[in-house]
């Protein structure tokens, strides 16, 4: 059964520039269906052809969706209002949910109430700072991505926020597209992680119920 009235393969005359006369067919030369379908003499041909069509939209449609980016709950913490202000503001853009906290005691409390999905923290902070709150947001949450951030880059190395488990470190100042970029980077590592810790979880859940 043919679904479109109006055949997308068929040109009338006028359009070509031939004034009136028969139009043209891009399945094969002249027609005089006028673009009705359901007066086609190829209609094996055109079948095939809609099929095809719809077959590669339903593809570019499902890739899409594949391509679409996650939405996740974010909780920004920085002592310095403007600082949050700027990363809620990048990161919503990007249609992603922030939480934000002013200091590490109070990322600590929003944190067990919300169960964000990534971390973004300053170092130096009152109260505590940002390396002794990304140790204990990883001992309650091992997997959790979170990426440092720091003016006094001479004083903290990224090799001390890696070592405190921290997924990435940028200094600052830093450009927008810096930060998306590393942002982006650190969801997309964190994701294909996870996929294959549950593989192997799964993998080895099989193996215990086979022995």
């Amino acid at each position: 059964m043919l679904i479109f009235n109006k055949c997308p393969f068929y040109r009338d005359s006028e359009s070509l520039g031939r004034g009136r006369g028969l139009g043209h067919c891009d399945l094969g030369g002249e027609a005089i269906c006028e673009g009705d379908i359901q007066f086609c003499d190829r209609s094996d041909d055109l079948r095939k052809q809609l099929s095809e069509k719809k077959k590669k939209e339903d593809n570019n449609r499902e890739g899409n969706q594949k391509e679409k980016p996650f939405n996740y709950k974010v909780l920004v913490v920085d002592d310095q209002e403007p600082m949050r202000k700027l990363i809620v503001t990048l990161l919503s853009q990007q249609g992603h949910q922030c939480i934000t906290a002013s200091n590490g005691v109070e990322a600590l409390n929003k944190m067990i109430q919300n169960r964000c999905d990534a971390v973004i923290t300053d170092i130096v902070m009152p109260e505590k700072d940002g390396i002794t709150l990304t140790k204990e947001l990883l001992s309650m949450y091992p997997m959790l991505p979170i990426l440092v951030m720091t003016a006094h880059s001479k004083e903290y190395s990224t090799e001390s926020a890696l070592m405190a488990g921290a997924r990435d470190f940028i200094g600052k100042p830093f450009s927008i597209d810096e930060f998306i970029l590393r942002f982006n980077k650190m969801m997309r590592d964190h994701a294909i992680f996870s996929q294959m810790e549950a593989k192997k979880n799964e993998m080895v859940l099989h193996l215990e119920k086979k022995s």
